[in-house]
């Protein structure tokens, strides 16, 4: 059976559940986790509790997980560790030779940190806001232009790192592209190679960013940064960002992961000094 869920096969399951109204579930949820039980006598209610509220949860949205059937997707769902770069790194251009430097950048990480899976690649900060140039134009001014943005993007691959580019919605008083926000980033991410979007301060990317995508031909995966307002959005965006910054004693269950397990979340506390704790839900989930 391919991720959808038939009314009999619902309210058969819905049937062998216990009872929990809306108001007193019995567990407790962040915007994107579900809160362990407290106990281990806590436990067997609070699983049936967060498996009816899936259950729930995936009737209501009429839930199809084909987006995550596809294979030019099929990468969200190992990219484990995706860090956000910022293009003025010294380690990614040498200014003298005039040049990406993507091995020595990569280099420099696997001697610190281990392999990444992917990359968030900055260009909008901190220029943005200057002078009427939008958020394509600061993409566009890059050595190299978008040719070279192409290029350094191939250097990316040959090394098995996908490459995701920011989309910013607030990027309203710079100079108008004249078509909307989703059509002009599809087509530019195609024109450089890009594999995904990251949706800065979204919550959720809407589906017309789905559509123009596919318009293209060129198939992005979306990665909003605020997790979803709720989770109308989750069938077509295949990863997130968390940001869960409390952390207890027990491990939180990611919302999201919970709902589609084949769903990527990447947490992320750019404000800590020890990462510890998320490494630990991480792993968890």
């Amino acid at each position: 059976m391919k991720n959808w869920f038939p009314l009999t096969i619902v309210c058969s399951f819905l049937a062998t559940l216990p009872v929990f109204s809306q108001t007193a579930l019995p567990f407790k949820m962040t915007h994107e986790t579900i809160l362990g039980p407290q106990t281990p006598d806590e436990f067997p209610t609070w699983l049936a509790g967060i498996k009816r509220w899936r259950v729930n949860q995936l009737a209501k949205m009429d839930y199809n997980g084909a987006e995550y059937d596809r294979p030019e997707l099929k990468w969200t769902q190992s990219s484990f560790v995706q860090p956000q770069m910022m293009v003025e790194d010294r380690y990614f251009y040498d200014p003298v030779a005039g040049k990406y430097t993507v091995d020595r950048y990569l280099d420099d990480l696997e001697k610190r940190y281990g392999k990444i899976d992917s990359v968030l690649v900055w260009a909008v900060y901190p220029n943005i806001g200057i002078d009427n140039r939008n958020q394509f134009d600061m993409v566009s001014a890059l050595p190299g232009g978008l040719s070279g943005v192409r290029q350094m993007v191939a250097d990316f691959h040959r090394r098995g790192v996908k490459v995701l580019f920011p989309v910013m919605p607030w990027d309203t008083g710079t100079r108008d592209e004249g078509e909307p926000l989703w059509t002009a980033i599809a087509k530019e991410l195609k024109e450089v190679n890009a594999d995904g979007l990251n949706g800065d301060t979204m919550k959720g990317i809407p589906k017309e960013y789905r559509e123009a995508s596919d318009q293209t031909g060129h198939i992005l995966a979306f990665e909003p940064e605020v997790g979803f307002q709720n989770e109308s959005d989750l069938p077509w965006d295949n990863m997130t960002w968390g940001y869960w910054l409390e952390y207890g004693f027990v491990p939180s269950v990611s919302k999201y992961k919970w709902l589609e397990p084949r769903h990527m979340v990447n947490i992320c506390n750019r404000w800590a000094r020890d990462h510890t704790d998320d490494l630990q839900h991480a792993f968890f989930n």
